[in-house]
């Protein structure tokens, strides 16, 4: 699991070296990502225990040179793994990692991938790893029981580093690393992002403006609701051939775990909460589909997240849908009649009892038979 220390130590910072002109003193400024890690296949091969190429805009160090010569800089690096499991400190190293010799950064600045620390020619560490712990965490990815999960918990690297020449003169000067060069990275393995509400397919909310509840651990939740037409005959097809009628995006720790949302009206969001598309006004009477996607991520690679898709209907008290769809099946033709007395009398129909030879059919359902029957019907009866 070599590789794999050098990732969580080395993988997760991106460093920029500043001289001055005046007194030759060198910044180095941390940037940093809490890591979510969903399998350890998509960071390391634990078997090989060889690195998985990663991103350099997620995992690099940039070293930065703003002057005309070559810079040499020497790293000295701790490491440590506190497991949520059992909140107990262990140091990853028995011999914490130093740079063997001093390492060039050309005029411009170099940047340093993941993979360097393996494969980079003239970077090489020396280190010893701490065979007891590099064992425990070793087994827990690998473990059937585990499923690839590299163990949650807070992973500490502390950094120094000195510029050791520059040019043809030597020197000593430390850099300062801002924030702080105790950089402390925290690890999780979400597994749950699920609908508390609506509950079932086929939902019935009262007003047009449902309410979303659920439960999560990842970072963040898109929703995303799309309208499902009488002719999909399924909830994908409703996802896969229509355009939604909202996305939103809900950061976790920004909005404060909030785990429940109201279909808003406008597109103005809140602390956490960013509407990317919508909303569009929702209908009475009609189907929709709503998706919650727990959004994971391993070191910054997008990963496959947790879905829940669900069914909802909108109530139609006043059976304005039915109306609707008998007026635009009947209108114009032999049963312009039955259209006068609807819109005459303002015939209110019981959307909860609609029957076909005394079987229950839904709104959709009689959409479907008008949709594909209306030139085939010869009477029509209405009953108390």
């Amino acid at each position: 699991m070599k590789s794999l220390y050098r990732l969580l130590i080395l993988g997760l910072i991106s460093v920029g070296l500043v001289q001055t002109s005046r007194s030759q003193s060198y910044t180095a400024t941390a940037v940093y990502v809490d890591a979510d890690i969903i399998n350890a296949t998509t960071i390391v091969d634990p078997l090989a225990e060889t690195i998985k190429d990663v991103p350099a805009n997620n995992f690099s160090l940039f070293i930065h040179n703003p002057g005309t010569d070559t810079i040499w800089v020497n790293m000295q690096l701790q490491a440590y793994v506190t497991l949520d499991e059992d909140r107990v400190k262990k140091s990853l190293f028995t011999q914490n990692p130093y740079t063997e010799t001093p390492f060039s950064v050309p005029p411009g600045g170099r940047l340093f991938r993941s993979t360097d620390a393996t494969n980079s020619p003239d970077i090489k560490f020396n280190y010893e790893v701490a065979n007891e712990v590099k064992d425990e965490l070793k087994n827990k990815v690998t473990s059937a029981s585990s499923g690839g999960l590299v163990p949650s918990g807070t992973y500490e690297a502390i950094i120094a580093m000195q510029v050791v020449k520059v040019g043809n003169t030597s020197t000593n000067i430390p850099v300062t690393i801002t924030p702080s060069s105790d950089i402390i990275i925290q690890v999780t393995n979400p597994t749950t992002a699920t609908l508390i509400l609506p509950d079932q397919n086929g939902y019935v909310y009262p007003s047009p403006f449902p309410q979303f509840q659920w439960s999560y651990d990842v970072r963040s939740v898109t929703i995303s609701v799309y309208e499902k037409r009488p002719e999909q005959q399924s909830l994908e097809d409703a996802i896969s051939s229509s355009s939604p009628y909202l996305v939103v995006n809900i950061d976790r720790q920004q909005s404060g775990n909030l785990s429940i949302f109201t279909y808003p009206q406008t597109n103005v969001g809140g602390p956490g909460i960013t509407i990317t598309q919508g909303p569009r006004p929702l209908e009475r009477g009609k189907m929709y589909v709503v998706v919650l996607d727990g959004n994971r991520t391993a070191f910054g690679t997008q990963v496959e997240p947790l879905r829940t898709i669900r069914s909802f209907v909108i109530s139609d008290p006043d059976g304005e849908l039915v109306k609707n769809m008998l007026q635009n099946a009947f209108s114009g033709g032999p049963f312009q009649n039955v259209v006068n007395i609807i819109q005459d009398q303002k015939l209110t129909p019981n959307t909860s009892r609609i029957m076909l030879n005394g079987v229950p059919l839904s709104s959709q359902e009689l959409q479907i038979l008008l949709n594909q029957n209306k030139n085939k019907i010869k009477s029509v009866t209405f009953e108390e």
